[in-house]
Parts: structure tokens; sequence; C-alpha cells
């Protein structure tokens, strides 16, 4: 399950909540401040931050390497969850 923790004003997480809508996945969105944060993940982790399993992600690049990983695998699961044939990018059929 995918974890957002942000603080109610925030630009950063208005763009990392964004792009999760765009991509159309579940997640569950925890409003915090920096305080109760570092109380849970440790000062050293800065708002927002997504949990997913595991794994922790902060930090803007952090944060945008796992939209465009995610935006990926997305893609990858509805490609293949689907009855229809594709063309992949070397024009291979399924």
């Amino acid at each position: 399950m995918i974890e957002l923790f942000r603080t109610e004003q925030s630009q950063t997480a208005d763009w990392v909540e964004a792009g999760l809508r765009e991509l159309v996945v579940g997640y569950r969105k925890t409003v915090t401040t920096s305080l109760q944060a570092a109380d849970i993940f440790g000062p050293q982790v800065t708002l927002p931050v997504i949990r997913e399993n595991s794994r922790l992600i902060s930090g803007k690049e952090s944060l945008l390497a796992y939209l465009d990983e995610l935006e990926k695998l997305v893609e990858d699961w509805r490609r293949f969850q689907s009855d229809a044939c594709y063309i992949d990018e070397d024009g291979e059929l399924c």
C-alpha cells in the first residue's frame, strides 16, 4: 500500500499527490506535522514522505524518481493485465 505523509500546505506534496492521482493508483494520505513525522521516520526524513511497504521515499529527486518508476510499473501492469494485443517499442506483437 502506498502511503503519502504530508503537511496541509505544501507545494511539493501537492505535485506528488497530483502525480499519484494522475496514475490512478490507490494510496492513503495522512496529513501530519513535521514534528510528528520526525517522531515516526526520524529527524533526517523531511515531508512529504511516501512509504510503500518498508520503503521510504523523501526529497524532491527521490520523489520524482519514484513517480517515474511507478508510472512505468503501472503502464506495464495495465498492458499485461488486459485481453488486448499490443505492439511494443520494437514493433513486436504479443
